[in-house]
Formats: C-alpha cells, sequence, structure tokens
C-alpha cells in the first residue's frame, strides 16, 4: 500500500530531499483536483479474491501494481458478472462494505452507544457534503510457540487508522501503531545478522533481551491530476507481480517516501513511483538501531508500461534505477534528469558516467478458460549477449525469472485454488558497487526477501468450506548459496560484487550452498467485518551440503486481527 509514516526525530529526514517531489506534485495539481480513493492494504483478505476475480472475467483489468484503490475496484465489481461461488459473494459484499463513500445510499443500522459502528465497516464515521471520514481501532494479538526458543512468541499490536475524502477532491489515509513483539527464532537471527526486521524500520530491543518495540506509521494523500492521471504522495510501499512474490517490487522491507504518479486510458496502464531510500542503518543487535542522527540516503526512480494486448493478456516493461554515494558529510543528492517520467533511465545513466544501477524487464499475466492465470517476470540487471548463451558462466550474467501458474476452482470444487510458482535470481543480480546503489533499502532487498543466488520453488492451495472459514497451505523449496568469509558469492545484495572470487566460472547457488524446506499451513475464521482469528502452524528446516545447520523448527501460533492484513515470513 501507498502510505506516509509518521515517524521519530531520527527518520524525518527522509522527508526532507522529498520536498522537491512533493513541489512537483503541488505543481501538477495545481489546477486540476477530482475525486480520489484510499486503497485496499496489501495483503488484505480481499487481494486472493481480487485474483479470482481477474481470472473469472470475461475482460481481465490490471491488477499487477499493487495496492488498488477502493473506487478502481468498486468500479469494475459490476463486471463480475460470472457464475459467483459462496465465496465469492461473501468478498463482493465484503467490498461494498469497504467502500461507501461510492454507493448512491450507505446503509445505516442502529448504533451501539448511539455513537459506535452507524455503518457497518467503521467504528467511527461521518458524511456530509464537503467530508467523509472513517476511524478505526487497529489490534492485532498473537501467541504462539517455537521448538527453538523456551520463551512464547507475541505479538501485541495497538493503533489507529484514519482515512477519508475532502471536497470529493482530495483523499487521505494515515495509520499510526505501537508494536511489541517477541518474533521466531529465525526471524530473530535475520534481525542479529542485518540489525533489519521483515516489513519494518527503526526498532528497539526490549528489556529480556529477545523482544523488539516499534513503532510503525505509514499515510498518504491521493488526488488526480485529471481524468486520467492520478498522483498520491505518501509514505508506504507496493508490489508488482502477479505471483507470491515479485522480483520487480515488494512490500518485504520498511516503508519509504514516495511520489506516484498512475496514467491510464485505453488499454494503457503507466506508473511512476520517485521514492527516496535508506542506504544504510547503524545500531547492534542487543539494543537495536541508534535513535540519533540520520541515515544515508538514496532514491529509487521507477516506470512500468503495461498494456493489455487483448482482453485476457497483459504486458509489462519496466525499468527502474536506484542511485546515491554520500559525500564527506553522508548526504546525498536527488537527480533531477530521473524525475522525467517519459525518458529512458539506461541512456540518462550512460550520460551520468554508468555509475548508477539500472534494471529492466517485463512481466506478463494471461488467463484462459476462466479457470487458469500464467503469469511470470523477467528482471535483467546486466547482460551481454555473447556471454549469456556461453558456457563461461560469467559474473556480469544478472537476471532473474519467475514463472507461475493459478487454478481457481479446480477440478470442479468451488473455492479451491491452487498456484505453484518458481523463481531463479542468479548470483549478483541487483547488487552493485556499493549498498549505496544495490537494489535494498533500509538493508533489506527491494524484491525477493532471499536477495539473489537462489532457486525457489512454492506450491501453494486454499479452500473455503464456508464464506467464513478458509484453510490454506504455502510449501516453499528453496535452494541458495551464502557468502563464505569476505568473499561475496552473490546472495546478499547489499555487498559489493568487487568482492566475487572470479569473473569466470560463476556458478548459480554457488558458495555455502543452503537447502530450504518451508511449510506453513493456516486456518482461518472471519469473525467479523475486517475482524479475523487465525491459527497457523509452520515447519521450517535449513540444511547445509556439508553439514547440518541445525533441528528443524516448529512454530504453532493464534492471532487476532481487527483492521490488521495478515502478514507472512517466508523466507
Amino acid at each position: 500500500m501507498r502510505k506516509m509514516q509518521i515517524i521519530k526525530r531520527h527518520n524525518f529526514n527522509n522527508f526532507v530531499s522529498v520536498k522537491y517531489l512533493l513541489y512537483l506534485s503541488i505543481l501538477l495539481t495545481a489546477n486540476y483536483a477530482f475525486a480520489q480513493s484510499t486503497d485496499l492494504p496489501l495483503n488484505s483478505w480481499l487481494y486472493p479474491s481480487i485474483d479470482r476475480w481477474d481470472i473469472k472475467s470475461e475482460a481481465s483489468f490490471h491488477s499487477t501494481v499493487k495496492p488498488f484503490s477502493r473506487k478502481y475496484l468498486y468500479e469494475l465489481s459490476p463486471g463480475f458478472d460470472f457464475e459467483a461461488t459462496s465465496g465469492d459473494v461473501f468478498d463482493l459484499n465484503y467490498l461494498r462494505k469497504e467502500s461507501p463513500e461510492y454507493q448512491d445510499s450507505i446503509p445505516e443500522r442502529n448504533p451501539f452507544l448511539k455513537f459506535f459502528f452507524i455503518h457497518p465497516p467503521d467504528f467511527v464515521s461521518y458524511y456530509d457534503e464537503d467530508i467523509d471520514l472513517h476511524f478505526n481501532p487497529v489490534v492485532y494479538f498473537g501467541l504462539g510457540s517455537d521448538s527453538k526458543l523456551d520463551e512464547f512468541t507475541y505479538v501485541n499490536t495497538r493503533g489507529v487508522e484514519l482515512r477519508g475524502t475532502i471536497d470529493d477532491k482530495i483523499s487521505f489515509y494515515s495509520l499510526l501503531t505501537e508494536n511489541q513483539i517477541r518474533y521466531p527464532q529465525y526471524i530473530n537471527q535475520l534481525i542479529d545478522s542485518t540489525l533489519t526486521i521483515p516489513y519494518e524500520g527503526f526498532w528497539k530491543r526490549l528489556s529480556d533481551g529477545v523482544g523488539v518495540d516499534l513503532l510503525r506509521a505509514r499515510g498518504y494523500i491521493d488526488f488526480n491530476i485529471s481524468r486520467h492521471i492520478s498522483t498520491q504522495f505518501g509514505y508506504g510501499k507496493h508490489f508488482i507481480g502477479n505471483g507470491r512474490r515479485s522480483l520487480i517490487l515488494s512490500d518485504f522491507g520498511n516503508n519509504y517516501p514516495y511520489l506516484k504518479l498512475n496514467t491510464q486510458f485505453w488499454r494503457i496502464q503507466y506508473t511512476n513511483i520517485f521514492a527516496q531510500l535508506i542506504g544504510e542503518v547503524q545500531g547492534g543487535s542487543n539494543f537495536g538501531l541508534l535513535g540519533v542522527g540520520s541515515f544515508t540516503k538514496k532514491y529509487l526512480t521507477f516506470h512500468r508500461l503495461g498494456m493489455q494486448v487483448i482482453p485476457d493478456l497483459e504486458i509489462g516493461l519496466f525499468e527502474s534505477v536506484v542511485y546515491g554515494q554520500p559525500d564527506s558529510l553522508g548526504s546525498n543528492n536527488l537527480k533531477l534528469e530521473y524525475l522525467n517520467p517519459i525518458i529512458f533511465y539506461r541512456a540518462l545513466e550512460q550520460q551520468d558516467g554508468s555509475a548508477d544501477n539500472v534494471l529492466i524487464g517485463l512481466d506478463f499475466k494471461y488467463n484462459l478458460f476462466n479457470r487458469l492465470q500464467l503469469y511470470g517476470q523477467l528482471v535483467i540487471d546486466e547482460l551481454i549477449v555473447s556471454e549469456a548463451f556461453s558456457d563461461s558462466g560469467w559474473w556480469g550474467n544478472k537476471s532473474g525469472t519467475q514463472i507461475g501458474a493459478k487454478y481457481i476452482d479446480a477440478f470442479g470444487i468451488n473455492d479451491l485454488n491452487l498456484q505453484v510458482e518458481l523463481n531463479r535470481v542468479r548470483p549478483y543480480t541487483y547488487s552493485h558497487e556499493s549498498l549505496f546503489t544495490s537494489y535494498s533499502h533500509y538493508m533489506q532487498p527491494l524484491a525477493h526477501p532471499l536477495g539473489a543466488n537462489f532457486s525457489e520453488k512454492i506450491f501453494s492451495f486454499d479452500y473455503r468450506p464456508f464464506p467464513k472459514w478458509k484453510v490454506g497451505s504455502v510449501f516453499m523449496l528453496a535452494e541458495y548459496g551464502n557468502d563464505l568469509g569476505d568473499v561475496s558469492y552473490g546472495r546478499d545484495i547489499t555487498k559489493s560484487y568487487n568482492l566475487r572470487p572470479d569473473d569466470y566460472g560463476i556458478a548459480q547457488n554457488q558458495g555455502d550452498q543452503r537447502d530450504l524446506f518451508m511449510n506453513q499451513s493456516t486456518l482461518t475464521y472471519h469473525w467479523m467485518h475486517n475482524v479475523l482469528v487465525d491459527l497457523s502452524y509452520i515447519y521450517r528446516k535449513e540444511s547445509g551440503v556439508s553439514n547440518n545447520i541445525g533441528q528443524p523448527s516448529s512454530i504453532l501460533a493464534v492471532s487476532f486481527h481487527w483492521n490488521f492484513p495478515i502478514r507472512t515470513y517466508q523466507f
């Protein structure tokens, strides 16, 4: 989701360099403003159903760039005239409840204590001709056990979210939560080695020496430049793709300040994202990140052109560039040339001395028989054709591929969905001469959580025996190669590729080879609107070629979500 974070003093400077993007957005929208919408949060209960509607509809829609706006989905919903299952009907009603501001009449009921839940989806709401407001608490409580920890794991999240529209012209969203979390051991090991937490930013260690404390905040404002061009300025993140993973841009890491332009007309969708990233963080695993000073910045510029070639086939071409090189004062400068929304970044990078990290590639999705979707991605970081088709193992053949398929209402069983996905990323893909030009943010990958130098297979299924109940399971098998000593074998994308052992003879999954098997099975009950209860079990085993890494992990947990999307930690 695209959101602007309310943050502590140590992150306030994130917005300083991005002020130029804000000025640009204000300039562009000074004379044009039309009704816009807030977004449906990433990882919402509804996203798997949106995939189903895309596949089952007679004419598919642009579904690669996420999150989706509520208005966009609501306007599409009359076109979902397929033979709906009980699960589809339940989720279409859910969508309408999530989008009351776009309905001709808003259903009311007897409010609780004459003030709360005047309208079904909102704890507190207000509507008139000038403004509509939706205020909701955010709660996520979880408790679990990990075979590798003596203590219980837990999540304790409390917060609020506010969204609304002013004068039918500007929409806004804001979220703030306070969190105390004790993660399973495999996540703790990642925190100890990288000083970062998946999905999160600044954190500090709790007094027990195991748990962490953090604030989570994000937000954005959203408005239209014209009838076909929308603008969003905020602090949040995005997901580009149709699979469980994205090799282009994912939501695995921390939020970032950004300006997003979305142009949509005819069969075309053109997306621009201008973002400010964090190059490195400082701290210690025993106390957390340093809360003084300012972390060094770098920048991301991204654009993607998607086109529906035929009603059921969409092809997207993308290009992105990460750049930044701190000076003696630890600062960076925003390059104005990359703010041009319709220029080739590779050409600009070469004009500037080829100091930046440019990625190009494509994605596609193809819906067949209203039951099947094929999808995929190709990412090219660097490529010389003559080397790519030789057996030399040249290190610069840096690329990633994804291919996957979804099969809905499988074997004629309503609400049974199957998915298989294969991901493969060559060593040193996404990396560059320094972490300030690597395809990373807050020391975390911007794309796949495994970084690079891996091969991965994913199989998943989910089934809804009743509209409010869902059972699902995800199986992940991965092979990857870790670094040995000070030599980079290409998995850690924040390390310089100049630390490689050689220019030739570079093999897939080279280095300290590991095998990872992970299964997560979940039973979910949708108790009330945006209130979910989960029971999940994780089995995770990691092993090496020459040694046993450790005993498998068995993690059992139960959780309660209220206005907080479900998260998975599958890596």
